[in-house]
């Protein structure tokens, strides 16, 4: 009985869709989110100056919803070992949620409740999914899960488990996507320092970015698991 097997296949995951949401995101659209209009100075430097503003921004809030999700993850095989459904450890996992993070703050209490909610009850379909690769001995994900599941059962567990967009969709109004940017920080240079933070609220590109990761891995996943279990290699 081992957790790697569980732990590597969903870091993977989590990896690609990061990487796809990093490529799908657009800064030039965020940016039109700004309310400044697009002849702010501070937009317009901004936005010729994408780069610097994804690797200043962007790349750091990803890092942080990608470490979020691997943390809960491993909280979900905890519970995994010893039995218990995820609402024995429900506030830890809420406390690393990413949507939960991204509530905003005059979201109302029902809608964030439902989000809460569906959350967890995402988590336990995930972590009922994932019991029987944490059950087998190998090591390696592909392996583990040719032993625990065929290859109907493996769509399933991507099906049932793995999409995670649903809350920003059905309840888009509850989400605020918001980071400060300091044109000092991102651009650099003597002239810079006088410029004014900009607020950057991206929800609209962050839901439309995510959500189209959201598809892509999973038909990746999807063809990967038609791979494997044609071919038996892993």
């Amino acid at each position: 009985m081992t957790r790697t097997a569980a732990e590597s296949g969903f870091e993977t995951f989590v990896n690609d869709t990061i990487e796809t949401t990093r490529r799908e995101f657009s800064v030039a659209r965020a940016l039109e989110g700004t309310g400044l209009g697009a002849g702010g100075i501070v937009v317009d430097k901004l936005r010729r100056n994408a780069d610097a503003l994804e690797r200043a921004v962007v790349e750091p809030e990803l890092d942080t919803y990608r470490r979020r999700s691997v943390e809960q993850f491993r909280l979900v095989l905890e519970c995994v070992d010893s039995g218990e459904p995820v609402d024995a450890v429900a506030d830890e996992l809420l406390e690393r949620d990413g949507y939960v993070a991204a509530l905003a703050p005059q979201a109302e209490p029902s809608k964030r409740r439902a989000i809460e909610e569906a959350t967890l009850e995402r988590l336990q379909r995930l972590r009922d999914g994932v019991e029987p690769i944490v059950q087998r001995p190998e090591k390696r994900f592909w392996p583990a899960a040719r032993a625990a599941f065929d290859a109907g059962e493996a769509t399933d567990l991507v099906d049932e488990a793995f999409p995670f967009t649903d809350p920003l969709q059905r309840h888009r109004e509850a989400f605020a996507f918001v980071v400060e940017v300091d044109p000092g920080d991102v651009l650099g240079g003597r002239f810079t320092a006088s410029l004014p933070s900009v607020s950057l609220e991206y929800t609209d590109e962050a839901v439309r970015a995510m959500c189209r990761a959201e598809r892509q891995v999973i038909a990746e996943t999807k063809r990967e698991i038609g791979r494997q279990f044609d071919d038996g290699d892993g």
